[in-house]
Formats: C-alpha cells, structure tokens, sequence
C-alpha cells in the first residue's frame, strides 16, 4: 500500500465513500482512493474508482476475484480470458457484480456529464501474506476459462438462480445483482432481538460471501460480534447508525457510525456493534465478508449477543432521542426488552 501514489482514508469508517478525496491511480490509470480502516485489519481491503464521464478506463487483472458495487452512475463492464471472446453487461447505480480470478475486466462510463464511481472489495492483504511477490497478483498467467465460458446460462445473466438449502432458507446464486435497492426476495431471520429480512445473495464457487440486511423503520437489532474483515455498506438514502465497541469497553470507548447511503465501516475484530434504524424507512446494507474461518463461527461464543435486557440503558436512550429528532417514535416490541 506504501508504494500507491493514492489517497488513503484511514479510521474506523467513513460517512460517505463517494465524498473521499481522490487522485490518480497510477496502477489502474484513473482516480481513486484507498480504504484501509482499523477493522480491515489485513485480512481484506476496499477501494474507489472514479471513472470520468464518457471515459473507459485500462484493462486490469489480478489473480483473486475482485468485487464491484457501484456507488454512482451507468456503464459497461467488460471481462474477457486472453485469446477468448469479451462479455460485457450493463450496470448501473447500486449493481453489485463479481469479477473472477485473473480476467481481465474494463469499466467504461455510459454517461457523458458525470463521473461514475465504484467500490472494490477483495483479499488482496490476506493474499500477499501468503505470497508477497506483486507478479504473482498482479502478472500471473493461469486463468480457469472454464468459469466465465463454461457456464450456458451466462456468467452474468440477469435472472439469480435459486437454490433451497436443508434448512429450508432459500439463496439466490448469481455474478451480477442489477440494483439492491429494490432486491425483493427478501426472507426474515435472526429470532427475538436479531429479527430482520436478508437478501439471500450467493456468489456461486467463490470465496467472497455477500450479504443484504435490510432493517425495517423504527427498529435496531440486539447487539452482536465477530471476527474481522467484514466491510458494511450503506445502499440506500435512509437515516440510522452503528455503534461499536471493544468487548470490555464502555460507554466512552462507543464509535457511533453513520449509516446512510455510502457509509463504509469495518468493526474490528470481536468488537460488538449494533445495527439501528432511526428514519421512516427501511435500511439496506450490503455485507462482503471474509472467508467463514475468519469469522469466528467455527468456535461456540456464548457472548456473541448481547440481549437487549443486558445491554446498556443508554443504547435504548440514545434510539428514542434519535428517533423523536426525526419525529418518529420506536416501533420495537415492548416484550423485547423484558424477555
């Protein structure tokens, strides 16, 4: 990262990723910026591009997948294995899309009076701790052709194909989601004090694991923890906040984050955080998380949750002061906080 001639925005979070300073890149030939938070904590990395109205930027390619959610704008992308025929697809403003492992890929920008912007997720830390050597990442022939030209169905079709786990859940696999802001196969989980309704998106034979939350108005969910790497994504204009805190910490040791459209945070590693929803409508987040191990779900953590009969007085407090600024009063069910 010390070698990027790029601006790095640092810290628990950002409001707006769409608002950071950014300059030029020169290893993807267009501006841009890098998100290094304290919860990345080498295990993942983010970035934006800004690509200019009218303008395509370079080819570009890297031996792990890389993941695009689209913060502003309207474009093509095109993805192509050397000596193969080039795919490309439209996307447009809240598109999330999974470029796979060593294809070249090229954003071009559709619209001629504005910028485009677009956030990157990938492994990239995790990866060059097992091999430093940027050639490796960055200059390494293999690609697996078979994953983009051996699927008949279209590696980016449209229509997410559905697959009904032994729980019953179902998941929704696809490369290319074409806005999650009006995604509505949504199913409701999490039980008392967690409940809230989930996307169900797969990336099918990936590493990368996506996740839409999306929280009705009024309400906030039981605070929980995990282990690191797992960037959250404000998607949609809404008003609310997370907050997080060390396992011992108290009151003081809070970071409140904004959660709005934009908003970018990582919760370091088994620190607890809590999702709430002060405004008038749903709020959607969108959630790439690190491979399952480092999670921390392998191990039974009877601290994961905080019930909300144990939690602080002042977190309760501080969502009824949000909510009465914004005129609204809370929609959670008194019985949640007695049983």
């Amino acid at each position: 990262m010390e070698e990027q001639d790029v601006p790095v925005e640092t810290g628990y979070y950002v409001d707006d990723a769409r608002e950071i300073k950014r300059g030029w890149w020169s290893l993807r030939g267009c501006p841009g910026a890098i998100l290094n938070l304290v919860g990345h904590e080498g295990v993942t990395e983010a970035h934006v591009l800004e690509i200019p109205p009218g303008e395509t930027i370079p080819p570009f390619r890297m031996a792990i997948e890389d993941v695009v959610y689209v913060m502003e704008g309207q474009g093509i992308c095109t993805v192509w294995a050397e000596g193969h025929p080039k795919v490309s697809f439209e996307w447009q403003k809240h598109s999330l899309f999974r470029i796979p492992t060593n294809y070249y890929y090229q954003l071009s920008n559709a619209r001629g009076g504005s910028s485009a912007l677009t956030l990157h997720i990938s492994y990239l830390p995790l990866a060059m701790t097992t091999n430093s050597n940027p050639k490796y990442i960055f200059d390494n022939p293999f690609v697996d052709t078979g994953e983009v030209y051996g699927d008949e169905s279209g590696f980016y079709a449209n229509e997410a194909r559905a697959v009904t786990r032994p729980s019953g859940r179902t998941e929704w696999y696809g490369n290319f989601f074409p806005d999650l802001t009006v995604w509505d196969k949504l199913e409701a989980y999490g039980g008392d004090g967690r409940w809230a309704m989930g996307g169900g998106l797969t990336f099918p034979n990936s590493s990368h694991r996506p996740g839409l939350m999306v929280l009705p108005s009024r309400r906030y969910r039981a605070a929980h923890r995990h282990g690191l790497g797992v960037t959250i994504i404000g998607i949609q204009e809404a008003k609310g906040l997370v907050l997080m805190w060390p396992p011992e910490g108290g009151p003081d040791d809070v970071i409140q984050t904004p959660w709005q459209e934009g908003s970018v945070f990582v919760p370091p590693n088994m620190w607890y955080h809590q999702h709430i929803n002060t405004g008038g409508k749903e709020n959607r987040q969108l959630r790439l998380f690190p491979p399952r191990p480092i999670m921390n779900y392998s191990m039974y953590d009877p601290k994961q949750y905080v019930p909300f009969v144990e939690e602080d007085p002042w977190v309760k407090k501080k969502f009824v002061e949000d909510l009465a600024k914004n005129g609204l009063t809370s929609l959670m069910p008194d019985e949640a906080f007695t049983n």
